[in-house]
């Protein structure tokens, strides 16, 4: 086994054949023992649903797969060791005017499939290796593995890695979801201008999801939802605004790692069995689609069951300003901006609801002022995930509190692991009373907002995403203990 396999499990050109559809063109390195399934999911999900015949820029995108190969295996010496289960792409697909192709265009993908799901930096090489205008280049290919080859083995810290004659720095923190990563310091140092891509960092852009979001007000709803673990389908006219979407939104809540299925974008040809669709177990889920015919399908199978509807992100082009709230039909604003997607027949369209999370109001007059604004503006990153970190920040200080003052952390079990077994709901809600929360909640009046608090805490420790919060702040916490993390640990409590 090579360092390569270490990083990545092969690069893969699909392209789309217009008699017979996605084919495979190119896997490299050439020996590596895919299962037939395993190709066609990585085709068909490197290429977008609904294409705009005016698409002259590349689409960069990831997805998600099940790793169906039972001879591609995950060998990694240390943390972080990528998964067992998955395979992670990261694309680039290009449409090119040819006319002597049937449809007058030529569409190939080029894939990097890793068992590591780092986004930023897969999509930084792709692009990279894409800018001379070659999107299947075979020499381009060898030269990148042989590179990678050399590549030390991934493992937490900082990596310099050369790359196509430039020097990649790479960061990779103990845990995905530590909050901000690869966002400078809310005080600008000379010092921040660092060109490190974060492993982990949202491979998406608040500039570009914001200006087709349904209005401002909508990113406290879809907050509340993450927070709690409920599930939401991302609906877009392309692959890479479902993609981008979905990785800034799982972004908002960190450091809770969101414990559904994250599928950044998903085809009429993906399995859903792993979101409990068409069998399998039920799970929440965050995905992207860009089918409105797909977002029937996926809400007939939650209907006249147990699972709540998941909440719909429509994300459109459209004209004029983003509302700072939402018009009380999900329609509102549809039919007037180019590419606007109709809900498909028979789906009903239900308002949104906020049931706890308070807004802030200071900080959607700065989100709406700085969207008016004509030209982009990089405050907007920044100013968004700097609020939602500070809110998630404040809504776990109390079980941290309660963490800390009341159950003995030094109780282990058996292999050597911290244990809170002892904790209790009523007694942390008891303990919220009596100490309070910075968290804002709903309410007309002070036992309005702190029933409404309480619900929240209570609904939340009930919920797959406090299990895996504990789970990954235990986790850290043993590393630390162990001097593993050095200076990182600090950030397990934020």
């Amino acid at each position: 086994m090579n360092n390569f396999q270490q990083w990545a499990v092969a690069f893969v050109v699909c392209n789309f054949n217009v008699d017979i559809g996605p084919e495979i063109e190119i896997v490299y390195p050439p020996n590596v023992p895919f299962s037939t399934s395993d190709l066609s999911a990585i085709c068909f999900n490197s290429f977008p649903e609904r294409q705009d015949s005016e698409t002259a820029e590349d689409l960069v995108f990831n997805f998600t797969i099940a790793n169906n190969s039972p001879d591609v295996s995950l060998e990694s010496p240390c943390a972080p060791h990528g998964s067992p289960t998955n395979f992670h792409g990261c694309c680039v697909f290009r449409q090119e005017l040819d006319h002597s192709m049937k449809r007058s265009f030529n569409q190939r993908s080029l894939v990097l499939i890793s068992t590591h799901e780092f986004p930023s930096l897969f999509a930084h090489m792709l692009k990279q290796m894409t800018v001379t205008g070659v999107i299947s280049d075979p020499a381009v290919l060898e030269a990148v593995y042989s590179q990678m080859v050399a590549w030390p083995t991934p493992s937490l810290g900082k990596h310099e890695l050369p790359f196509l004659g430039s020097m990649i720095t790479l960061e990779i923190a103990p845990h995905q979801s530590f909050p901000l990563q690869g966002l400078p310091g809310s005080i600008p140092f000379i010092s921040d201008k660092s060109t490190s891509i974060f492993a982990y960092q949202p491979l998406g852009s608040w500039n570009n999801v914001m200006s087709h979001m349904p209005c401002i007000s909508d990113l406290y709803i879809l907050y509340e939802k993450l927070l709690l673990c409920e599930s939401i389908i991302v609906l877009a006219k392309s692959p890479q605004l479902c993609s981008e979407a979905v990785s800034v939104l799982i972004d908002l809540v960190r450091p809770i790692p969101y414990a559904g299925e994250i599928k950044p974008y998903m085809t009429m040809q993906s399995d859903f069995r792993s979101i409990g669709i068409d069998g399998g177990t039920p799970h929440p889920f965050v995905i992207g689609i860009t089918n409105p015919f797909l977002l029937k399908r996926v809400l007939s199978a939650t209907e006249g069951t147990e699972r709540s509807r998941p909440h719909i992100l429509y994300l459109q082009d459209f004209d004029g300003a983003v509302p700072v709230k939402r018009h009380h039909s999900l329609h509102h604003r549809s039919g007037s901006g180019r590419g606007a997607l109709d809900m498909p027949a028979g789906i009903e369209s239900r308002s949104p609801s906020k049931r706890f999370v308070k807004s802030d109001h200071t900080i959607i007059r700065q989100i709406e002022t700085i969207l008016k604004e004509d030209s982009p503006n990089d405050q907007l990153g920044p100013l968004i995930r700097r609020h939602f970190a500070e809110l998630t920040a404040q809504f776990l200080a109390p079980i941290n509190r309660y963490l800390a003052t009341s159950i003995n952390p030094s109780v282990t079990t058996p292999g050597g692991n911290y244990r809170y077994a002892s904790f209790s709901i009523a007694d942390f809600l008891h303990n919220v009373a009596k100490h309070g929360s910075s968290f804002k909640c709903r309410g007309q009046g002070p036992i309005q907002r702190h029933r409404a608090r309480d619900a929240l805490y209570e609904v939340f420790c009930h919920s797959p995403n406090f299990y895996s919060w504990l789970d990954m702040k235990l986790g850290l916490e043993k590393e630390a203990s162990a001097g593993l993390l050095g200076a990182t640990s600090s950030l397990t409590t934020k």
